[in-house]
């Protein structure tokens, strides 16, 4: 299965995993909790999708890449205690506590969450001396004598032996035990996450026309050369800071990171092609209306679609802006209705608030939004400033949606509604941020740019739209 269907798979097995009877004990019992094992090469996204999920679910998460680890650190360092047995006093060994089930304890107190998702990575690539305790952490979720608390769910993920050659094959008595998942990298789904990601444009668009970079693996009489989904996803981020500083981008750059010949060779060359449209990819002429479109005559389809996504990442960043504003006034609608009862949430949500945007949990987007939320919880009257901040805020998404209208009509007007129009409004609505602006604000201004969708793209529309509403 691809890592999305991967994703899925895990999440609901932590969600049944946790779920609990009427007497608060969980419903299935912690010996047929099988540990997932998911399986499958380097760098296609097993470790980004496991935190993901405790996001997702709201739990706690750790994680640790098990050979690292020596046997003392992982199961604990003996020590010498007297203990009596038929009125005699003996020396016997025990252990201080696991390195590994100490921090999930430390992460119960730091993130405040009882349950959670323990993740061991290269799980079948430790030493033989640690072999055995890997083997009891995946039968019975212990290190030596300690135990994972309770309501932490055991994930694990490794490689197949042909991409590491430090790969220890699990006996069948422990495979007996887990939940295995195998992924194999697929560009579909990888495209979905790039979107929602915000991985480079350049980066999407050549992968959609050369899918079989993804992930790649040659030996030659040269060496080793390689391709990963992490690679590409490395050197989005990358590049995105060689750009804000001035910085060139070189085909010496990008062969950093993208390890294979022709794949660095084929990318630098797409790349050069976005440079072409560098002023209008950077300014916001188009969002504003200010140039309705540009020549493309005898242009090829590469040059045709370069544009197309710079067209659909624009749309995007107004999405994304957008879809921060209507969580920000959704947040403040759910805190002022409490506040109606018990007006102390206010001070505590401020404090919580003032902590989050000085944090990681936030995006840029979000703490833009977030922000002005402290001077209406700390009004004289939040209610009335309530109504003024949800008044900015309908007024914003509107605005957005008319810059959004702008970039579809300069898309209309250099592409015609090709083939690379089809692209970019498939490419828009396979984004999250943009099901959400037009499920909660309405895409009357703009639905006719999207009459040329398949049905089963309007199936996935109406479905993930449906899901937004519920939730």
């Amino acid at each position: 299965m691809n890592i999305l269907e991967a994703k899925n798979e895990i999440k609901s097995a932590v969600k049944i995993y946790l779920e609990k009877d009427e007497n608060g004990d969980y419903i299935i019992p912690e010996e047929r909790q099988r540990p997932v094992f998911l399986i499958g090469a380097p760098g296609i996204g097993k470790t980004a999708i496991m935190s993901k999920i405790a996001d997702e679910l709201g739990i706690g998460y750790i994680g640790y890449t098990i050979t690292h680890h020596t046997r003392q650190s992982a199961i604990g360092l003996p020590y010498i205690t007297q203990k009596e047995y038929g009125g005699k006093s003996y020396s016997v060994t025990e252990y201080t506590m696991s390195e590994i089930v100490a921090s999930v304890y430390d992460a119960i107190e730091k993130q405040g969450k009882k349950e959670g998702i323990l993740f061991i990575d290269e799980i079948n690539c430790v030493s033989e001396t640690l072999a055995p305790a890997m083997l009891e952490l995946l039968q019975r979720k212990r290190f030596g004598p300690h135990k994972i608390p309770d309501g932490w769910i055991l994930t694990a993920a490794g490689n197949p032996e042909e991409y590491n050659k430090s790969v220890n094959e699990l006996d069948m008595v422990t495979l007996d035990r887990v939940k295995k998942i195998v992924v194999e990298p697929d560009y579909d789904a990888f495209k979905v996450y790039a979107y929602n990601s915000g991985l480079h444009d350049s980066i999407i668009s050549f992968l959609s026309l050369h899918n079989e970079f993804l992930f790649k693996v040659e030996r030659s009489e040269n060496g080793l050369y390689f391709v990963t989904p992490r690679g590409w996803e490395d050197l989005s981020t990358a590049i995105k800071e060689y750009e804000r500083l001035g910085i060139k981008v070189t085909e010496q750059f990008v062969s950093q990171y993208v390890q294979y010949p022709q794949a660095s060779s084929e990318y630098m060359r797409f790349y050069k092609i976005y440079t072409r449209f560098e002023e209008l990819k950077s300014g916001e002429k188009i969002e504003n209306g200010e140039v309705e479109s540009t020549d493309l005559t005898g242009d090829n389809f590469e040059v045709r679609y370069a544009l197309s996504e710079i067209l659909r990442a624009k749309a995007i960043k107004l999405s994304e802006k957008a879809e921060s504003k209507i969580q920000a006034l959704e947040y403040v609608e759910s805190v002022l209705k409490k506040a109606e009862k018990d007006g102390q949430i206010l001070i505590t949500e401020t404090e919580s608030l003032i902590k989050n945007l000085h944090g990681n949990k936030l995006s840029r987007y979000q703490k833009i939004a977030y922000k002005p939320i402290i001077d209406v919880f700390q009004s004289q009257n939040p209610q009335r400033e309530g109504e003024k901040f949800k008044e900015q805020c309908l007024n914003y998404c509107k605005d957005k949606m008319g810059q959004i209208a702008n970039v579809l009509r300069f898309a209309e007007n250099s592409l015609s509604k090709g083939q690379e129009f089809a692209s970019l409004t498939a490419g828009m609505i396979a984004n999250e941020s943009f099901i959400t602006l037009i499920t909660k604000n309405g895409w009357e201004e703009i639905f006719h740019y999207f009459d040329g969708l398949t049905d089963s793209q309007t199936d996935k529309l109406k479905e993930k739209a449906s899901r937004l509403l519920k939730g």
